[in-house]
């Protein structure tokens, strides 16, 4: 491992050296120690930074160039520790742990995949974009090691594939990023709200169809899906996908190379894709609908997972697509319904049925002018599970002008649905200009079972100029992470615009959004 890193870290300080970056905006400077001191985890930085070679003579560095060599410096970890993950194939003793083992592989190749975007010179990218990837790399090594903790592993497989926690690593240049995205927040022109309309051409010509009766181009999404890319010469460009109307039982799945992949519908209540699998082996697994490759956009489809009230865990949608948008679509099931999982996403028009955290992950994603309905369940409902690790994430659930209403199968009568509860410590969720009915406990928010002590302080729980019988907060939680905002000024940075830099992809995706508050 020590080796990897050391060759290629040769060649970038020698660059950096020979061609020392100016565009920085901050003037502040220091030696490779200096700086690895001035992040969080400063031990694994400096054991890292002293192999290079040339450590010593590498002084007077600004923040760019020091990110620059740390981010390389974690992308080398990653690849370097998933050799090491490879080579645990032969300790994989069950069914479960070759699971986890074979989702692990997964996750650290995704992991690779968004550092590789942040390193490569050729990418245009914002300290906006670096650090959603950055949060988004550091996302898929947490998930590998949950779905270890979701099998249950006991022997000594999953501490070693821990190790080397270049976690820290990424999480040192998250922190280092973070000055230079506030930075750019700063800088962002205070915009106006505005409103931007569909643009349905980009869902009219169908590059293939899919039906069940024969008449399209395939009877599955799936063989769809798998045939699109050898179909374009150009992943960069849109490829439409066409789902005639029907129920179609399958577990499609979107790979990281499937860039640009837009599917469409005809309505939600007509076309349905449906699974039933519940948490087996990993979470992931157990997901009706993987999405792994940037871009994607779904319009009038329902994804759902009818394992049922009782079954536990059951995903109808995993996205974790970069800058994907879904309208009208509908997403149905029970406890874990939709995981955003990480990077940018948008929602508009949507139904979401579920009861336990049935809207979750680490991503930062807008659901806006959308239906939450609460559905029917014995063991309680938590609308939101935000799974924000660190404070310099640039993460969150925003909920803005939708509407949280009882499901058609909810008992009248009481206030049982919590907006949300805090999956991890810095867990973020915003409900603003929402209409929240009667199902909505007083209360608002809820504990985290079993969660270290302190975690109420580090949340960020916030509600902006909500309306009907669930919005009153004379009862709400008194965390010190709760917040009542009144000053719209406060919650700008949640804005559509703001938040996920919406102005700048959304259009693209054809689908409208409100760009301000």
């Amino acid at each position: 491992m020590k080796t990897q890193i050391t060759l290629s870290l040769t060649v970038l300080v020698t660059f950096l050296i020979v061609f020392p970056h100016v565009h920085s905006s901050l003037n502040t400077t220091g030696d490779l120690s200096w700086w690895c001191n001035q992040t969080p985890n400063p031990n694994p930085c400096n054991y890292h930074m002293t192999h290079i070679p040339e450590s010593a003579i590498v002084t007077n560095i600004s923040r760019n160039q020091f990110l620059t060599i740390a981010e390389k410096t974690a992308l080398d970890g990653v690849v370097s520790e998933l050799e090491y993950v490879k080579s645990l194939e032969p300790r994989v003793l069950n069914n479960g742990e070759r699971a986890a083992w074979s989702d692990c592989l997964l996750y650290y190749n995704l992991a690779i995949n968004s550092l590789n975007k942040i390193v490569n010179v050729s990418t245009k990218s914002t300290a906006s974009d670096i650090q959603i990837w950055l949060s988004g790399a550091s996302t898929n090594i947490f998930t590998c090691q949950d779905g270890f903790s979701d099998v249950k592993v006991t022997n000594n497989i999953y501490p070693l594939v821990i190790s080397n926690n270049v976690t820290e690593l990424i999480t040192n240049c998250m922190a280092v990023n973070k000055v230079l995205f506030d930075e750019e927040k700063r800088n962002k022109p205070k915009g106006v709200r505005k409103s931007f309309a569909a643009n349905d051409s980009i869902f009219e010509t169908a590059n293939s169809v899919v039906a069940q009766d024969g008449s399209g181009d395939y009877t599955t999404i799936t063989a769809a899906l798998e045939a699109s890319n050898s179909s374009r010469s150009d992943v960069s460009q849109k490829y439409v996908i066409q789902v005639k109307q029907g129920t179609y039982a399958e577990y499609p799945v979107v790979t990281v190379d499937m860039k640009n992949i837009v599917i469409v519908g005809e309505g939600m209540d007509n076309t349905i894709v449906t699974g039933n699998k519940n948490i087996t082996t990993t979470l992931a697994d157990c997901a009706t609908f993987k999405v792994y490759g940037d871009g994607f956009i779904a319009k009038d489809i329902t994804f759902e997972n009818t394992a049922g009230m009782d079954a536990g865990q059951a995903i109808a949608l995993l996205s974790q697509s970069d800058k994907s948008a879904y309208y009208h679509c509908g997403f149905r099931g029970h406890q874990d319904t939709l995981l955003a999982n990480m990077y940018k996403q948008f929602f508009r028009e949507c139904e979401i049925y579920g009861t336990i955290d049935y809207i979750f992950g680490n991503a930062a994603v807008v659901v806006q002018q959308s239906t939450i309905y609460a559905s029917d369940t014995d063991r309680g409902l938590v609308i939101t599970a935000q799974g924000r690790k660190t404070l310099d994430d640039a993460t969150g659930i925003v909920i803005h002008n939708c509407t949280v209403v009882a499901g058609p199968d909810l008992p009248q009568g009481g206030s049982p649905a919590y907006l949300g509860r805090p999956w991890k410590d810095y867990s973020t969720t915003i409900i603003m200009q929402t209409f929240l009915d009667s199902v909505v406990n007083p209360a608002g928010w809820l504990e985290w079972e079993g969660a270290e002590p302190g975690r109420d302080s580090t949340v960020y729980y916030a509600e902006f100029n909500n309306t009907g019988p669930g919005s009153a907060t004379d009862q709400r939680v008194k965390w010190p992470g709760y917040h009542l905002i009144t000053d719209p000024s406060d919650v700008e940075q949640y804005s559509v615009s703001n938040f996920i830099d919406g102005e700048s992809w959304i259009p693209n995706t054809g689908v409208p959004f409100d760009s301000g508050i």
